[in-house]
């Protein structure tokens, strides 16, 4: 009886690790990109963008996953995320696979705050690109802006490492 409690834990491990170095796998070589990003609406809740987006997915494993969750953050600060959605979604192997719309609002009173720190960055940015330096004048603004995302992989919880957009 020990014996097979053994090879039952066994196997059960062995097909664990299989299964978490298909996801590595997968998670390596996967990249996501986003398509016909837009200004959906301009209300009185502030400001509306919708994407789509395309998973490259080279491997020759296929996963399943829930429709991520994305948010964008300022100086580790959530300005907005989207909806959980409990949809499960195939990512074929050797294929695209394309996610519904993604929608991400920011209200007035985030964009009054990035707004109001634009606008104080003004004339470092004027004095920089009079002197001729060009660089980099987004980041002179200093609004990081940083996006990242929240799936489950077959199951298992996954969080993207930050990605900076600003």
């Amino acid at each position: 009886m020990n014996k097979l409690i053994g090879i039952t834990l066994g196997a059960a491990a062995v097909y664990g690790i299989v299964r978490l170095l298909k996801m590595q796998n997968v998670g390596d070589q996967t990249n996501i990109t986003l398509v016909n990003p837009r200004v959906h609406s301009v209300n009185l809740g502030g400001i509306t963008f919708r994407t789509e987006a395309a998973i490259n997915n080279p491997s020759k494993d296929k996963v399943t996953i829930t429709k991520p969750v994305v948010s964008v953050l300022s100086n580790n600060n959530l300005l907005t995320q989207s909806n959980a959605e409990n949809k499960e979604i195939i990512i074929q192997a050797l294929g695209v696979t394309k996610i519904d719309t993604i929608e991400l609002q920011i209200n007035w009173v985030t964009l009054s705050g990035l707004i109001t720190n634009i606008i104080s960055k003004v004339p470092v940015v004027i004095a920089a690109f009079k002197s001729g330096n060009k660089n980099n004048l987004v980041a002179q603004l200093g609004i990081p802006m940083e996006m990242s995302f929240t799936t489950y992989v077959n199951g298992l919880f996954y969080q993207s490492e930050p990605t900076k957009i600003i």
